[in-house]
């Protein structure tokens, strides 16, 4: 299955066991009800939505085989890279290739926080070996605050390293946004940004973004999709009705601590009745029933329950 880096990409959420083992029987539902919503043209697994940092390699490639089996042959599966080793990264990028994926988001180590800003050359090598141990395409995974890269590291990578086809964007800041939107997407080689911005979602699609990559797209993305639709079409006051109903869930998706915004999806997804536990492995912790009282309330007005 060809990869596309474009349009709408949900990042999948991880459903667990009551006893906190990998629960492949919801994984796979989840599975068909992202890729059966008008527009997702791909699915991305073991990302930050699917808790791949408290995850076993042997889980991942689990996560990742499971994910193919279901939904490989109608939609393009993206296999997230995560590991805060570059030599180790780079291992499961090949295993990922010949596992099958159709493309990587490579989620950088917590390293770049510690002043890789200064030396790009670290940023380079770490995506380098990952470039080199396969022949798929690679998503870059642009973070907010100590982690952000420069937007002339971005450009060297993407002037540097063939496979890379796009960016994950997720800087937070509007401005360096718009200029990673016009630097990378009207460059000689272009690398289309997919925006991780849900809680200002339109505004990022109305730079030109590409398509979107998001872990609320786990619970919200046929309203992600009819946005994506609306933004291409130019229909403005169709995309604002949108955005107005998109507005509620991510604002109880999307507050502190951040730490619980993929729990909060879980939990979204019980009052759905799609998943029958909202499970999270430790450090995380079972949110407040007053927290999931705001989560029900916010999903009723926005429309999204069936009782």
């Amino acid at each position: 299955m060809k990869f596309r880096a474009s349009g709408v990409i949900p990042a999948a959420l991880m459903p667990f066991t009551q006893d906190m083992e990998l629960d492949l029987t919801t994984f796979r539902s989840h599975l068909r009800d992202l890729a059966s919503v008008k527009g997702v043209t791909g699915i991305c697994v073991n990302g930050h939505a699917s808790e791949v940092m408290s995850c076993t390699e042997q889980e991942q490639a689990r996560i990742l085989t499971v994910a193919l089996e279901e939904v490989g042959n109608a939609l393009p599966v993206i296999g997230g890279v995560y590991s805060e080793s570059s030599i180790v990264a780079a291992q499961h990028a090949k295993q990922w290739q010949q596992l099958g994926a159709n493309a990587l988001l490579v989620v950088p180590p917590a390293a770049f926080g510690k002043g890789a800003q200064l030396r790009p050359e670290m940023v380079m090598e770490h995506y380098q070996r990952i470039a080199d141990a396969c022949d798929l395409p690679l998503i870059i995974f642009q973070y907010a605050g100590a982690q952000m890269m420069a937007i002339q590291t971005l450009t060297n990578l993407a002037d540097t390293i063939p496979s890379i086809k796009a960016i994950k964007d997720y800087c937070g800041d509007p401005v360096a946004h718009e200029e990673t939107v016009r630097q990378l997407q009207n460059s000689h080689r272009k690398v289309n940004v997919l925006t991780a911005h849900s809680s200002w979602l339109l505004q990022s699609l109305a730079l030109g973004c590409e398509g979107i990559l998001s872990g609320a797209g786990s619970t919200v993305a046929a309203l992600q999709a009819e946005l994506f639709e609306a933004m291409k079409d130019s229909d403005l006051p169709r995309a604002r009705e949108i955005n107005e109903r998109l507005d509620i869930p991510n604002k109880a998706f999307y507050h502190a601590p951040m730490a619980d915004q993929h729990n909060r999806m879980k939990e979204a997804q019980v009052l759905m009745g799609r998943f029958p536990h909202a499970v999270v492995r430790p450090p995380l912790m079972k949110l407040s029933t007053a927290e999931i009282d705001g989560i029900r309330a916010a999903l009723a007005k926005a429309v999204m329950l069936n009782h």
